[in-house]
């Protein structure tokens, strides 16, 4: 048989294969699961932005889920990401923690929110050593991140995650009639149930968001 046929043929197989394997990955994506605000709950809801707001006692909080569209792209792989817009039109000054924001799933799992800079470093610790560790995930809470296993993490590692810090939402003191915009991180909270509930407690005021979740 010709060669050059012969290579042809090669070059014929190996398209389609990767053809196929774009196809896969595109159904991987196109079916990955996405959080969406429940319409049967208080609040204005804008569904094709995936926007909840509700106002209290001069005090507005937004909730968008499905917008983390940021390098690490990955980091929806292992964390549940919510962008938040909180408006003081108060005529006194209040105060964001991150203590104020917990997620729960239908089973009654319960997920603090994680300060960004840990976030970072989980990041980069899977970028070094995958996601094989088990205890990347779990150890959140040390002061001095253990997943680096006493390595320092490269500065060149470290810039690519720098916008997991610069897109949080602060924690800082609101003035009146101002505002503050970011994302808060949860560790992932979709492998469960078909439900979130995103508990917010700002100045007295407490509102439990529901969230759905779409597969």
């Amino acid at each position: 048989m010709d060669r050059s046929l012969i290579r042809k043929k090669g070059i014929i197989i190996q398209d389609r294969l990767f053809l196929l394997v774009l196809v896969l990955i595109i159904s991987l994506y196109g079916c990955a699961p996405k959080i969406i605000p429940s319409l049967n709950q208080p609040g204005s809801i804008d569904k094709e932005s995936n926007i909840i707001t509700r106002t209290k006692d001069n005090i507005t909080i937004s909730v968008q889920t499905e917008e983390w569209h940021y390098p690490p792209y990955s980091l929806v792989d292992y964390f549940t990401p919510f962008l938040f817009l909180i408006r003081n039109d108060t005529d006194h000054k209040i105060s964001l923690k991150y203590k104020d924001f917990i997620l729960f799933d239908e089973r009654g799992n319960q997920f603090e929110a994680i300060d960004p800079e840990k976030v970072e470093y989980i990041m980069a610790s899977i970028e070094l050593y995958g996601a094989q560790y088990p205890d990347i995930l779990f150890r959140v809470e040390e002061s001095k991140p253990p997943y680096t296993y006493g390595v320092e993490v490269p500065a060149y590692l470290r810039k690519p995650f720098s916008n997991i810090s610069l897109l949080a939402l602060p924690e800082v003191t609101i003035y009146p009639h101002s505002q503050v915009r970011g994302f808060v991180y949860f560790r992932k909270a979709v492998t469960y149930g078909k439900t979130l509930r995103l508990k917010v407690e700002i100045n007295g005021i407490e509102e439990d968001f529901i969230f759905e979740i779409k597969r």
